[in-house]
C-alpha cells in the first residue's frame, strides 16, 4: 500500500529540483514544482550543470526541445548526479519523432543511471523498441499486450517505468500499479505530462521511493485534473481548467489523495 502522507514530505523538505527541460513548458514545470512545495531551478548551461546537479535533491532530464548545448548539459549534470547518488528522472518527450531524439536517448541511457523513466505510451514503447507515431501523443487504451515490454524495460534499466495514458501504469519490474485518475482535458493542455514528471521528481527529491513517487505523482496529477474540471461552468474551458489545475496541486493534501485515488497494485508473477 502507498503511504499518502508522504506527499507532505515535499512541503516539509522543500527540496531543490534541477530541471534541464522542455523550453515550451519550462515555466509550467517551475510553477508546478513551486505549487507542490519544492523549489525549482532551470538552466541548460553545461558550464554550471555539474555544480547545479550536486546542489539538488533530484534531477529532471526532459528532451522535449533538444539542442547540442542541452545534450552536453544533460550528460554533464547526469554524471554528477550519479556520482553523488542524486536521483534522476528521464522524460523522453517525442521519443519516436526523429532519429536525433533516438540518438540522444541512446546516449543518455547508455551513460546514466535513472531512478524513473516517465512518459506516455508511445514514448515508452519507443524505448522498448516499438517505434511508431509522433511520439508526443499517448496511443491506444489496451495495456495487456504491452505491459510485459514495460516490465522488461524496467529490469533492463533498473528504473521504475511510469507510463501515462487513459489508465496510468507503473512498474519497477517486480510490482505494478494501475492508476485510474484523470480527465481528457489534461491532454488538451500543453505540458501536463512535463508537469507530471516535475511532480514525480519532487516526490523523489523528498526521499520517497521511486515506485511510490511515480504512483503519488500520477495520482496527484489525475486528481487535480478531476477536481479542476468538476468546478468548470458551461462557459469556462481549458484556460480556466489550467489555472485551477495549478490551484488544486497547491492545495493537494493527504486527505484528498486518500479519498480520490483510484489505484490497484499487484506483484508480478
Amino acid at each position: 500500500m502507498v503511504d499518502w502522507h508522504q506527499w507532505e514530505n515535499i512541503r516539509t523538505a522543500h527540496p531543490l529540483v534541477y530541471h534541464i527541460t522542455n523550453q515550451v513548458t519550462i515555466q509550467d514545470c517551475a510553477n508546478i514544482t513551486l505549487a507542490s512545495g519544492a523549489s525549482p531551478v532551470m538552466t541548460s548551461d553545461p558550464g554550471e550543470a555539474a555544480e547545479m546537479a550536486r546542489m539538488s535533491q533530484a534531477l529532471v532530464l526532459n528532451i522535449g526541445t533538444p539542442s547540442p548545448l542541452q545534450r552536453e548539459a544533460m550528460l554533464t549534470a547526469g554524471r554528477a548526479a550519479n556520482e553523488k547518488g542524486i536521483p534522476i528522472i528521464l522524460d523522453p518527450v517525442g521519443a519516436g519523432a526523429t532519429s536525433l531524439r533516438i540518438r540522444l536517448l541512446e546516449a543518455l541511457l547508455k551513460t546514466l543511471k535513472f531512478s524513473i523513466i516517465r512518459g506516455n505510451r508511445s514514448e515508452i514503447a519507443t524505448l522498448c523498441g516499438h517505434r511508431g507515431g509522433r511520439g508526443v501523443d499517448a496511443e491506444g487504451n489496451e495495456l495487456d499486450s504491452i505491459t510485459p515490454h514495460f516490465r522488461e524495460l524496467s529490469r533492463q534499466t533498473d528504473a521504475t517505468i511510469s507510463v501515462s495514458g487513459a489508465t496510468d501504469y507503473i512498474t519497477d519490474g517486480h510490482q505494478e500499479a494501475f492508476v485510474g485518475n484523470g480527465t481528457p482535458l489534461l491532454a488538451q493542455v500543453t505540458g501536463t505530462g512535463c508537469m507530471a514528471t516535475s511532480l514525480t521528481a519532487c516526490c523523489l527529491a523528498s526521499e520517497i521511493t521511486p515506485f511510490e513517487s511515480a504512483i503519488i505523482a500520477l495520482v496527484a496529477t489525475g486528481v487535480a485534473g478531476e477536481k479542476a474540471v468538476s468546478s468548470l461552468s458551461t462557459t469556462e474551458g481549458i484556460g480556466t481548467f489550467r489555472i485551477r489545475f495549478f490551484d488544486e496541486i497547491f492545495h493537494m493534501n493527504t486527505e484528498t489523495l486518500s479519498k480520490w485515488r483510484k489505484v490497484r497494485i499487484s506483484r508480478h508473477a
